[in-house]
């Protein structure tokens, strides 16, 4: 049977105290990849973070309902050596919980990697502290909207992290990482590249990660 995430207990979040081996610290100069949109009704510049939500997004931490938040923002990116795969991955998964068509028109979607400019600190959600707070694994894979819930008590509580790191729940190799507004001093002056999906230089290296991910390109 498949384990469901209860409610935070923002009590119990805030005493469970996080161990040294349960941050990922992503320090300055590590290369990190994003998806992000220069069209739609929310286009986000590559160095710019989201201010409007809760999406559905799985640790979104904007308070609700949807709208465009003063103060609290939050940047998806990847991590490690399969970063790119895992950044289309991430960004096109579906309902189902696999990875749908990669659509490279429909609201511009631009691929960006760059060197972080500052040290962050994220509570990596794939070690023992969930358990301790009180949850357990389906705040990766389960219901999303509990798992905002969960980001908005980890944020008020844990006044330390930065974000929180966590396995890909579609693609297994994938390293993500969810940095609130606290970590917007990782973006440096200028990307190393930014691109649009739709440009003819990417097609091949998207064609191959399709293949990879199991699907294919629009």
């Amino acid at each position: 049977m498949s384990e469901r995430l209860g409610a935070p207990n923002r009590v119990r979040i805030a005493a469970t105290a996080i161990r040294e081996s349960e941050i990922t610290r992503v320090r300055a100069g590590t290369r990190v990849v994003r998806i992000h949109p220069l069209g739609g009704r929310h286009p986000t510049a590559w160095n710019e973070m989201r201010h409007f939500g809760p999406t559905t997004s799985r640790f979104d931490h904007h308070t609700e309902p949807p709208r465009r938040h003063p103060t609290r923002s939050i940047a998806y990116l990847t991590d490690g050596s399969k970063r790119f795969v895992a950044a289309l991955a991430e960004y096109f998964q579906d309902g189902n919980g696999g990875v749908g068509p990669i659509d490279r028109f429909t609201r511009q979607p631009a691929i960006t990697q760059f060197v972080t400019a500052a040290d962050v600190e994220l509570l990596n959600l794939d070690t023992g502290w969930v358990t301790r707070a009180g949850g357990n694994q389906a705040i990766v894979s389960g219901r999303r909207s509990r798992a905002r819930e969960w980001a908005r008590a980890i944020y008020a509580e844990q006044l330390r992290v930065h974000g929180v790191a966590f396995g890909s729940s579609v693609w297994g190799p994938g390293k993500c990482l969810a940095l609130w507004d606290r970590g917007a001093a990782v973006f440096s002056a200028s990307p190393l590249t930014s691109r649009t999906l739709a440009d003819p230089g990417l097609e091949a290296a998207v064609a191959n990660a399709a293949i990879e991910l199991g699907t294919y390109l629009l």
